[in-house]
């Protein structure tokens, strides 16, 4: 059966304000190769899926930027427009039902587009693993990773045991969401619990399977508007997508049909960029214990996260602060307090800042 993976590249990535913003969300920043996240994401896929087969499903307004970025590596024919963000359910199904009215059959891997991943070569062995589960089993399967750090920040999957070593698969027992600190140290200690990392694999028919058994409003409306002619389809599914409600995939049919997945235990490294903090992890430590990106000079600086675009930074007589800047905004915050950031965006937001945004 032909394997075909679609990146999922609508986010707003408001945590890693403001070099991410809405118009330049995380998936089109730089990290250590001067390469998009976007980028490294197309490029680990293909290890496993070729070009041809590999698609981007993002929103209109960040249509252009992902041609213009991703074009080179995929066809531009195969970069998806949703009309609205409608959360990982809708994105999953209008890219799966597609997808399906153009080739009848085959086993789609979706991922997220901001991933982070240095281990490439774990990373296709995971992903191959995974499409052969779930074509053996024309069912779902997800993809964990063994935990690095008891995380508060990520969902987990609750595995069955296994016995030996290497990449295998388990039976999904159910899914973890940001446990509390107490909570995540437990979880850590154990080898039956693994980071959710956002990668689902299945075939046509087992995802549009669930879809239909646990968002039947999904399947309805856009399988509706997809039977039209392109014309009064493109207007039915904009449509369609204003009526359904929002709601992520794992929320909308994982967790309920958990009892019928598979996961493969990974082990390739993994973070998906969910702070500023998380993103200065891409940069190598300099002899101070700062992690830089961007022109820097710095007196007495120490421990601390400097990510400039298209500006200059000077720092004196700081320790473990975030420092991140554009032409345009600064943002000045201690280490630890980055998840605030989200916070800050939506302050902007009701004070009338849309210029900043």
């Amino acid at each position: 059966m032909q394997k075909y993976a679609v990146l999922m590249a609508g986010g707003s990535g408001t945590r890693l304000w403001p070099i991410s913003k809405e118009t330049r969300p995380k998936q089109f920043i730089p990290v250590e190769d001067d390469s998009p996240m976007l980028v490294q994401a197309i490029k680990r896929l293909c290890k496993v899926v070729q070009p041809e087969q590999c698609f981007i499903i993002t929103t209109l307004p960040l249509t252009d930027i992902t041609k213009k970025i991703a074009g080179e590596y995929i066809p531009e024919s195969n970069i998806l427009s949703e009309p609205d963000r409608k959360n990982t359910a809708a994105c999953i199904a209008y890219a799966t039902l597609l997808l399906r009215k153009r080739y009848k059959e085959g086993v789609l891997c979706f991922v997220p587009a901001d991933g982070y991943v240095k281990d490439t070569e774990g990373y296709a062995e995971a992903l191959q693993l995974a499409f052969d589960t779930a074509e053996r089993t024309n069912g779902l399967v997800v993809i964990g990773v063994k935990p690095a750090y008891p995380s508060t920040g990520y969902g987990y999957i609750h595995v069955e045991p296994v016995t030996g070593a290497g990449v295998k698969t388990s039976r999904v027992l159910n899914f973890i969401e940001k446990p509390a600190p107490e909570v995540a140290q437990e979880l850590v200690r154990s080898d039956d619990y693994l980071w959710n990392c956002g990668i689902v694999v299945g075939t046509m028919d087992a995802i549009i399977r669930n879809i239909k058994e646990y968002i039947p409003e999904h399947y309805d409306k856009l399988s509706d508007a997809l039977e039209k002619e392109e014309d009064e389809a493109s207007v039915l599914i904009e449509k369609a997508y204003h009526e359904i409600h929002s709601i992520s995939f794992d929320n909308g049919v994982l967790e309920k049909c958990a009892s019928s997945l598979y996961a493969v235990r990974a082990f390739f490294d993994w973070d998906d960029i969910g702070s500023l903090d998380a993103l200065a992890k891409t940069l190598e430590e300099d002899s101070e214990g700062n992690r830089v990106k961007g022109r820097h000079i710095g007196i007495n600086t120490t421990n601390s996260v400097i990510y400039g675009k298209d500006i200059a930074i000077c720092t004196i007589d700081i320790d473990n602060m975030i420092v991140a800047g554009t032409k345009d905004e600064v943002l000045v915050c201690p280490r630890n307090k980055s998840q605030k950031i989200k916070n800050l965006v939506d302050k902007l937001k009701q004070q009338g800042h849309a210029d900043l945004l």
